[in-house]
C-alpha cells in the first residue's frame, strides 16, 4: 500500500520540479533540471515523497480506524484474523486403564517450515476412552431393515468397568459423504441399540446422537466476550465446516447389562435409508479427534510509555530467527511505574465506569511488509500529568500463512504441554490464513451486522449479502471461496411470516422463515442440510427477546422440504 503512495508522490514532485524549473530558469540548476540528474536532489525528493506518502497513508486510515472503534464494541470477531486450522487425532501409545481427558488448549508442534516450527492449539477437550473402533458396516437390506453397526473392542478394562456416558466421533470421510452421513444420523434414525457380545440389548432414542459441533461450550476459536453468539456459527461454518461434523453418542450409562465383555456394538437403526446413503469404513467414524488452530500464547516486548506520542506499536517476542508472529488478540496489559507499583489495564470497550486504567487497540495495514500491525493507545482523563511507565502485554499469536505448507501428518511433534504417552497427528489439510479486514470494506461489514434481524433479512438479497461477509477472500482461498459463494447464491427466495405458538398454555410470538434454495448448488443433500442447520442456528440466535424462530428449507430442484423445530435461542419449544 505504501509503495503506491510513495510512487505517486515521487512522480508528482518530479513533474512539479520540471514545471517549476521551466517557469524559473534561474533556479533550474538548483533542481538539476538543466543537466544530468543530481543524486543529492534525487535523494531529497525521494525522502520528501516517502514522508508525504506516509502522511497520506495515515490520513486514509482515519476513517477505517473510526469504524474499528465501533466494531470493537459490537463485532470484535471481525477484527481478528482467521488462523490456519486443521483436525487433529490423538493416538494413545499404551493401554488405557480408564478414561483420560486431554484439555482444550493442548499444544502441538509441526515439522519445521522454512526452519520454523509452528504451533497448533486444540479447540476441544478430548476424553480418550479405553475403546477402539474395530469395524463399521451396513447390515440388513431386502426385507430386513438396514442398520449401521459400529463394533468396538475394550483395550484395557472390561465393559463393566468402563463408566463413561458419551463417546465422541468425528465423521472423517470426504466432505460430501460425511455430510450425507451427518444427515442420516440426525434425521433418519429410529433407535440406537447397544449391547455387549451375547448380552441383552439396551435401546436409546434418536436424540442420543447429539451434534457436538453446535454446543456453545465447544469453540473453534476463542470468541470475544462482547460478540453476539449468533455470529459464531456463521464464523465457524465458513472457516472450518468440518467442525460441525462432530457427534456425541450419549446415554451410555443406561447400558447396565455389560458383564465382563471385552467388546460391544452400537447398532443404529433407521426409519429408511435413502439411495444417496454413503458407503462407510474405518475412516467414517474417528475417535479422539479435535479441531486445532495455529494459536499460541506469547508476550510482547515491553513498551516504554512516555506519553509523548498518540500510540505505540506492539511487537510480539519472536520464537525464532525471523519475526513471523502475527497478533490474533491482545489478552492483557499490565503497567509498572517507576516506584514498582503495578496495575492492570482493561480494554476501553469493557466500560469500567470511572476507572481510567484502560487501553485501546487499533489495527493498520503494515506500511513496510505484507500483513498488519497492532497499536496500543491510552485514553487520558482531564487533569494531572501521567507518569512514565512500562507496559507488559500478553498476546495470542499466529504464524500467519507459514503453516499453509504443512501436509497430512506434519503436525506431530510434542511441546511443553503435549500429553505424555499420547501421539497425535493432523488428519486434515491445513486451511489458509486470512488476515483481518481493516480497510474501508469494514464499514460495509459493520452496517450489515447492525441491520441483521428477521425483518431486515426477509429479502434473499440481504441474506446473501450478510452471509457473504463470512466467506474467505478469493485471493486467500479461491476454491473455498467459490464453493461458499455457490452455496450462498443457491438462496432464491426468503419469506418471513409472523406466527404464534401455544407453549405451556401461554401464547408465544415468533417468525416462520421459509428459504428456497437450489439443491444442485451443493455436492449432495447432506451439504444442503448442513447449510440449513447453520441458518437455523443463526436465525434462532438473532430473534427478539422471548420470540421463536422456525425454519423451513425447500429444495426448488427436487421439491424436498427440510424443517427445523421452533426455537428460542438454542432451546426448542415443547
Amino acid at each position: 500500500m505504501l509503495n503506491r503512495y510513495y510512487e505517486q508522490e515521487l512522480g508528482y514532485l518530479r513533474t512539479l520540479a520540471a514545471e517549476f524549473a521551466a517557469s524559473n530558469p534561474a533556479l533550474a540548476p538548483l533542481l538539476g533540471a538543466d543537466s544530468a540528474s543530481d543524486p543529492d536532489v534525487e535523494r531529497l525528493l525521494e525522502g520528501v515523497a516517502f514522508m508525504t506518502g506516509l502522511i497520506r497513508h495515515r490520513l486514509d486510515d482515519d476513517f477505517p480506524e473510526f469504524i474499528q472503534n465501533l466494531a470493537q464494541l459490537l463485532f470484535p470477531h471481525m477484527l481478528r484474523p482467521l488462523p490456519c486450522m486443521t483436525i487433529m487425532r490423538y493416538e494413545p501409545r499404551s493401554t488405557l486403564e480408564d478414561s483420560v481427558t486431554i484439555p482444550a488448549g493442548t499444544e502441538f508442534a509441526s515439522v519445521p517450515v522454512d526452519g520454523q516450527r509452528t504451533i497448533f492449539r486444540a479447540s476441544f477437550p478430548v476424553t480418550l476412552e479405553p475403546v477402539e473402533l474395530k469395524s463399521v458396516q451396513w447390515e440388513g437390506g431386502g426385507t430386513k431393515p438396514r442398520s449401521l453397526r459400529l463394533q468396538f473392542n475394550m483395550v484395557g478394562p472390561t465393559a463393566a468397568d468402563w463408566k463413561s456416558d458419551r463417546l465422541r466421533v468425528f465423521l472423517g470421510d470426504a466432505p460430501a459423504d460425511a455430510a450425507r452421513l451427518y444427515l442420516l444420523l440426525q434425521r433418519y434414525v429410529s433407535e440406537v441399540r447397544i449391547s455387549a457380545e451375547g448380552g441383552p440389548i439396551t435401546v436409546l432414542p434418536p436424540a442420543s446422537i447429539e451434534p457436538a459441533g453446535l454446543r456453545p461450550d465447544l469453540e473453534l476459536l476463542p470468541w470475544p466476550a462482547g460478540a453476539h453468539p449468533a455470529w459464531r456459527v456463521l464464523h465457524e461454518y465458513f472457516a472450518l465446516p468440518e467442525k460441525l461434523l462432530f457427534l456425541d453418542l450419549t446415554g451410555l450409562s443406561s447400558w447396565t447389562a455389560r458383564g465382563k465383555a471385552t467388546g460391544f456394538s452400537i447398532q443404529i437403526m433407521f426409519d429408511q435409508v435413502p439411495g444417496w446413503a454413503p458407503s462407510v469404513g474405518a475412516s467414517s467414524f474417528i475417535l479422539n479427534a479435535t479441531p486445532a488452530a495455529n494459536l499460541f500464547a506469547q508476550d510482547a516486548h515491553p513498551i516504554r510509555v512516555d506519553h509523548l506520542q498518540p500510540d505505540y506499536r506492539i511487537h510480539p517476542v519472536s520464537r525464532g530467527n525471523k519475526p513471523i508472529e502475527r497478533i490474533f488478540s491482545v489478552d492483557g496489559v499490565r503497567a509498572r511505574a517507576a516506584d514498582g507499583t503495578e496495575r492492570d489495564y482493561h480494554p476501553f470497550s469493557a466500560f469500567r465506569g470511572g476507572d481510567d486504567a484502560s487501553y485501546n487497540i487499533s489495527i493498520r495495514a503494515s506500511a513496510l511488509h505484507r500483513g498488519y500491525d497492532h497499536y496500543l493507545s491510552l485514553p487520558y482523563a482531564e487533569g494531572g500529568t501521567p507518569q512514565p511507565q512500562t507496559l507488559s502485554t500478553r498476546l495470542t499469536c499466529t504464524h500467519g500463512d507459514l503453516p499453509e505448507g504443512l501436509r497430512l501428518g506434519d503436525i506431530c511433534e510434542p511441546t511443553d504441554n503435549s500429553p505424555p504417552r499420547v501421539g497425535f497427528r493432523n488428519i486434515h489439510g491445513v486451511t489458509p490464513h486470512c488476515p483481518p479486514m481493516v480497510d474501508s470494506a469494514l464499514l460495509w461489514r459493520v452496517l450489515s451486522h447492525l441491520n441483521a434481524n428477521h425483518l431486515a433479512l426477509a429479502s434473499e438479497g440481504q441474506l446473501r449479502d450478510l452471509l457473504s461477509l463470512y466467506i474467505p477472500p478469493r485471493q486467500v482461498d479461491a476454491q473455498r471461496n467459490a464453493a461458499a459463494r455457490r452455496s450462498i447464491e443457491s438462496i432464491t427466495r426468503v419469506t418471513v411470516d409472523p406466527a404464534r405458538r401455544i407453549v405451556r398454555g401461554m401464547p408465544v410470538q415468533g417468525s416462520e422463515v421459509r428459504i428456497e434454495c437450489r439443491g444442485d448448488h451443493f455436492p449432495g443433500p447432506g451439504s444442503l442440510f448442513l447449510f440449513g442447520t447453520v441458518l437455523d442456528e443463526f436465525l434462532a440466535g438473532t430473534t427478539a427477546l422471548n420470540t421463536f424462530s422456525a425454519l423451513t428449507l425447500v429444495d426448488t430442484v427436487n421439491g424436498e422440504t427440510l424443517t427445523w423445530p421452533a426455537k428460542i435461542g438454542r432451546f426448542r419449544l415443547l
